[in-house]
């Protein structure tokens, strides 16, 4: 069976949980002896936008799309007949039996229409709410409240200071990259970032702040309210040419079902992950009387607002000095000014920033962890980062909401709290200090996750029944 992967980012310069499902994925369906390639993009700004390169990640072939956000219309944020293009040469040349559309930011709704008029059959995973909130698929407003779902009045005052590309400044320099590749093949893309750097945090602010209506902002010569509504006919003009859709979490499922995907065309579908990381991890016990130590808490994800790691790190700067240790996983590469306020919170407390973690090194970062904090403030979908905790037997104390609250049984095999409530969280961390024990006790009582090796068997099986039903046969 030919399987072809679209989404947003890959491995190996992008790894947050839907980049490293699809990854898992695809490599555990080869391993069955399927051919599987993966469409994604890639912002690279000496490299002309929507040419394609290919790109060899751990043995699967990588067809990567440059997107340096040059568009001209906010259409092009969601119907981009250039990004149809580069797909389109992927399907000619690889000609998949099935699609598996893991992520469309930053490609087309339009790849789902593509895939079936070259014959395949299509299957779409709802890593979050992308499809209906404009805004990263997170349904969060910008002061940071959870949105209750689309709505036109509510989508256009949202997005009034969201700017979704490069503006004219931006795009003359990209040219100008492009073209010395090109003629001297010289690639200046590391000096421009490194001088984008250097830039004062205060001025970075600023232009991350200010509104710029027009070119480059949403709501340009087309009203916005228009813009939304054309956003919603191409829409559900996917949700007929998709097959089958397939949710993680029953908190996505039933948003989306309510927002206009058929019951019919909706399959819960938990992610698998790979569990051979994290097989025969040794953790010291903390309260081992031969081996006492402060219980360490983790956090494993991208450094970013959202994420609500600010929480997490105000919530253990209450904790009794000396008690405990925070290790905190993850790149701040894309909120460089969050990362810097969160280093600054943390300044006189028992805090490691212990950058990006390498997929191979996984399993030493939960080998480290005695508890994983996951903080977020949006509606997680299913956390791979919280699957892999309880493979490595590490347990969890979450935001109560999304898919986090689906995951952990709140004092069973673990514990639960407010979104963004310091106050609580605190009182759970500290509870652990004042009884260890707590945590062995809920290490045993977690449901094992389900294997990348039962969930490509599962694909597989969906996968052809799909393409029987289409009257063609694959090996």
């Amino acid at each position: 069976m030919k399987i072809l992967m679209p989404v947003h980012f890959f491995l190996p310069e992008h790894s947050a949980g839907t980049e490293v499902y699809t990854y898992n994925l695809a490599r555990a369906l080869k391993q069955r002896g399927h051919e599987v390639e993966i469409f994604c993009s890639e912002k690279e700004i000496s490299r002309r936008s929507y040419g394609l390169f290919e790109r060899d990640v751990d043995g699967l072939k990588c067809h990567v799309m440059v997107n340096n956000l040059e568009y001209e219309e906010f259409s092009e944020t969601f119907a981009n007949p250039r990004a149809e293009g580069a797909y389109q040469r992927v399907l000619d040349e690889f000609k998949p039996d099935m699609v598996h559309v893991q992520h469309l930011m930053l490609l087309s709704l339009g790849l789902p229409r593509l895939s079936r008029s070259s014959g395949a059959r299509v299957v779409m995973t709802l890593n979050d709410f992308w499809l209906f909130c404009v805004r990263f698929g997170q349904l969060l407003l910008p002061n940071g409240n959870i949105c209750n779902g689309p709505n036109l009045s509510d989508c256009e005052t949202c997005l009034q200071d969201f700017r979704f590309a490069q503006g004219g400044p931006e795009k003359a320099m990209l040219k100008v990259l492009q073209v010395t590749r090109e003629l001297a093949g010289v690639d200046l893309a590391p000096l421009v970032y490194w001088a984008r750097d250097r830039s004062k945090m205060l001025k970075r602010r600023k232009q991350a702040n200010t509104s710029t209506k027009g070119k480059g902002s949403a709501g340009g010569e087309m009203s916005l309210q228009d813009e939304l509504r054309h956003r919603i006919r191409k829409v559900q003009l996917l949700i007929e040419q998709v097959d089958l859709f397939l949710s993680p979490s029953s908190t996505v499922a039933d948003r989306c079902v309510e927002w206009g995907i058929p019951r019919a065309k909706m399959k819960i579908s938990r992610y698998g992950i790979d569990t051979t990381p994290f097989e025969g991890i040794a953790r010291s016990d903390p309260h081992d009387e031969e081996n006492q130590r402060p219980v360490t808490f983790g956090y494993v994800g991208t450094l970013a607002p959202h994420k609500g790691v600010h929480v997490l790190i105000e919530a253990f700067s209450r904790l009794p000095k000396g008690a405990a240790r925070l290790l905190v996983f993850g790149s701040d590469a894309h909120y460089g000014d969050y990362g810097a306020l969160l280093r600054e919170m943390a300044e006189g407390h028992d805090v490691k920033f212990c950058g990006k973690i390498d997929r191979p090194r996984i399993g030493d970062a939960f080998a480290a962890i005695d508890c994983l904090v996951m903080p977020s403030l949006w509606l997680e979908n299913s956390p791979v980062v919280i699957q892999e905790a309880f493979a490595a037997g590490v347990p969890v104390i979450a935001s109560g909401q999304g898919g986090m609250a689906e995951l952990i049984q709140d004092g069973r095999s673990g514990r639960l709290f407010p979104a963004g409530d310091v106050d609580a969280l605190s009182e759970h961390m500290l509870s652990v200090l004042r009884n260890p024990t707590t945590l062995r006790t809920w290490s045993v009582s977690m449901d094992p996750p389900r294997s990348i090796e039962e969930d490509a068997e599962a694909m597989e099986t969906l996968y052809s029944e799909l393409i029987s039903q289409n009257g063609r046969t694959t090996k």
